[in-house]
């Protein structure tokens, strides 16, 4: 049983480093695209300089971001990783933006695809999709501050042959980064750096193949802004109190 443990742990280690390899013979792909700046968008929030960049595969890997509320919603076309017959494939993305906005309080992500693993094999024959998310905060309550990093967020999914073979399968993944959390009781982040890397990564046997792709890629922002209504009650409420201040007088 050990020796069996360990010759499974060495293979899926070799298709790793096979994969690895292959991801650092084709870093002269690796380049940028900035689609600029969206926003502000209801509340308030911008999103500047929304960047992404691959040290794997020829970008676009995200494609171009549709603002909404508080995040940008993507529609990966490209984002995949693909083998067969004991080869490995990896592709690694990197999406880098700015928050602005009053009380960032949080920064979300969401993504979801297909996979199929098909063929002969064992359950080294597998896919893996997985996020991290950084954050910078770069602005507190209005004025610039030394660049506080504050701790990541990350998640993972990962199937293989034996335990989830078929075609054209779904996954998704979810991870949220608490920005207001790991800052003072009375410190509101109002801009933010962020970098989030995206990895899928497809192991194979002899006789078997393994696909995976990212189709959807949602990023939202938590805020703390006061809605019209409560804003409106608040003002009442002052106006009040301070008749109620002169008729005393």
């Amino acid at each position: 049983m050990i020796r069996t443990t360990r010759v499974f742990a060495g293979a899926v280690a070799l298709a790793i480093c096979a994969a690895l390899a292959a991801s650092f013979s084709s870093v002269a792909q690796a380049a940028s695209i900035n689609y600029g700046n969206f926003g502000p968008v209801p509340p308030g929030v911008s999103f500047l300089q929304v960047t992404e960049s691959s040290g794997t595969d020829a970008v676009p890997l995200y494609g171009p971001p549709t603002p909404f509320a508080t995040g940008l919603d993507f529609d990966p076309a490209g984002f995949v990783a693909s083998a067969v017959n004991g080869s490995a494939d990896i592709t690694d993305g990197q999406l880098n933006y700015t928050i602005m906005g009053a009380s960032i309080d949080s920064v979300s992500l969401f993504e979801a695809g297909d996979f199929s693993l098909a063929g002969i094999g064992t359950a080294a024959t597998q896919v893996f999709a997985g996020a991290i998310v950084r954050a910078t905060v770069t602005q507190i309550n209005g004025s610039p501050v030394a660049p506080i990093n504050l701790a990541p967020s990350n998640a993972s999914v990962g199937f293989n042959l034996l335990a989830n073979p078929g075609v054209v399968q779904p996954w998704s993944l979810g991870t949220t980064l608490n920005i207001a959390g790991q800052l003072a009781p009375n410190q509101h982040a109002t801009k933010v750096d962020i970098s989030i890397n995206n990895q899928l990564l497809a192991l194979t046997q002899p006789g078997s193949l393994a696909f995976i792709a990212k189709k959807e890629f949602i990023v939202s922002t938590g805020t703390n802004v006061p809605e019209p209504a409560t804003a409106g009650l608040a003002g009442l409420a002052l106006c009040s109190l301070g008749l109620i201040a002169r008729k005393r007088s």
